[in-house]
C-alpha cells in the first residue's frame, strides 16, 4: 500500500500530512521494542567520546549547510 491508493490525502496541506505522518508513526513504534546490547555499548561509546572532546560536533548552521549541499 502506497500514498497513491489515498489520493485525497496528496491534496492535504503540507502541515496536515505531517501531523498525520507523525500520528502515523507514533501508532506504529512501541517502548517495548527490544534494544541490543551492540546497540547500546555503541551508544554509550560515542557519548563517552564526546564527553572526552573526541567527536568532531557540528552547530546547527553547519548541520544545515552540510544537509543542503547533498
Amino acid at each position: 500500500m502506497t500514498l497513491a491508493n489515498f489520493p485525497e490525502l496528496k491534496r492535504l496541506p503540507r502541515r496536515v500530512r505531517l501531523k498525520i505522518a507523525e500520528e502515523l508513526w507514533d501508532s506504529a513504534v512501541s517502548d517495548d521494542l527490544p534494544v541490543p546490547a551492540s546497540h547500546k555499548k555503541l551508544i554509550r561509546d560515542r557519548r563517552a567520546a564526546y564527553t572526552r572532546g573526541e567527536l568532531k560536533t557540528l552547530t546547527m548552521d553547519e548541520l544545515k549547510k552540510s544537509i543542503w549541499r547533498r
